[in-house]
């Protein structure tokens, strides 16, 4: 019987480049190389309130869809611009992957001092 608490996910793998330093400032897929993708054909039963959980997020514009995966449960202290895209990707050779391709993790909080201030 699956808990209230729990969704099933699968494991994913972040990609990163090796010459870049952390460019998501302090986001989740800076600290861990496996991160849990929330998806109906996950065979990992995550809490809810497991750090590393990631849902995807699908918009539709410019006659397609977008898709971007971001924390379920991010730390954000003060950090309150966000989230947005921190140079980071998740994938996995899983066939049960809902994408072709690597999909770019919105893990970036910022303050909003932080936002004026890299935003000129």
């Amino acid at each position: 019987m699956e808990n209230q608490n729990t969704v099933k996910a699968l494991p994913v793998y972040v990609y990163r480049s090796p010459r870049l330093e952390d460019c998501t400032n302090g986001g989740v897929s800076a600290s861990s190389d496996r991160l849990l993708l929330i998806c109906e054909d996950g065979y990992v039963d995550a809490k809810t309130d497991d750090p590393t959980l990631l849902r995807l997020i699908k918009r539709e514009f410019g006659g397609g869809t977008y898709l971007h995966a971001e924390p379920v449960n991010p730390d954000r202290g003060e950090k309150v611009i966000g989230p947005m895209f921190g140079g980071n990707y998740v994938s996995t050779s899983d066939s049960r992957f809902p994408s072709d391709y690597p999909i770019p993790v919105h893990d970036r909080y910022e303050t909003r001092e932080q936002y004026d201030l890299l935003s000129r």
